[in-house]
């Protein structure tokens, strides 16, 4: 499962709730970037202000104004950022699935979410182009992936055991394990790694007969050469 922490940004840039409108104004200008935590002097976030905000609250009240022949402002003259931030911030922690925060983006419709620790304190925040670079992995990093973590360390088979082939993020599996559970979890874990768009598996498995005759006959063979060899190291005791 990845996470939250593995594509959040963890330098960000924030401003104080009594931060002039202007100067927030110049610091997305500067920074290149279209919003702001908002936190507290303890670095709590307390609210999060857009360049939506900017726009809908600061500038379109005052081409209204002009429209219709009045003079008045939609913002007061030492207007700050309070005046104007959203409060309503949803935030995630950094062990929070990185598929949740990607989902949470799109109901809400916002474009990037703070990330938080205790007392919902900053520890980040991530973006949906976080989201969109953790997605467009190479081929070769999936592959790895598959291979160590899937196959390897989860499900405990040899390497040798299923062929893995990642083009385009299609992953494709061939081999043989010995239970249709374990064939269906590696579809399952491999289609849950981090920048998989399909699989195509062509993975067997063995019958229970099949498995269960192999299983015997290994034993068999185990049990005869520990005979075998405890005949021979007797023979040479004498």
């Amino acid at each position: 499962m990845h996470t939250v922490h593995e594509a959040m940004t963890m330098s960000v840039i924030t401003v104080a709730p009594d931060t002039s409108v202007t100067a927030a104004a110049r610091i997305m200008r500067d920074a290149g970037v279209s919003g702001l935590p908002v936190v507290d002097p303890v670095g709590r976030v307390v609210g999060m202000l857009t360049e939506a905000d900017l726009l809908t609250r600061a500038v379109l009240p005052e081409l209204d104004d002009a429209s219709t022949g009045h003079s008045e402002r939609g913002l007061p003259v030492g207007s700050t950022v309070a005046d104007l931030m959203s409060r309503d911030v949803i935030g995630v922690r950094p062990t929070d699935p990185l598929a949740k925060a990607a989902r949470l983006m799109d109901k809400a419709r916002v474009r990037r979410l703070v990330v938080v620790g205790d007392g919902f304190t900053l520890q980040g925040i991530i973006s949906r182009r976080d989201v969109v670079a953790a997605l467009a992995r190479p081929d070769a990093d999936i592959e790895e992936e598959i291979r160590s973590e899937v196959v390897e360390r989860i499900l405990g088979l040899e390497p040798q055991a299923i062929q893995v082939s990642v083009e385009e993020g299609v992953v494709r599996l061939a081999g043989e394990v010995a239970h249709r559970r374990e064939a269906v979890r590696l579809e399952r874990l491999a289609r849950s790694v981090l920048g998989v768009s399909a699989v195509d598996s062509e993975v067997t498995w063995l019958s229970d007969a099949e498995y269960a005759s192999r299983t015997s006959r290994f034993a068999f063979f185990t049990e005869r050469k520990a005979r075998d060899g405890g005949r021979a190291d007797s023979g040479g005791a004498t």
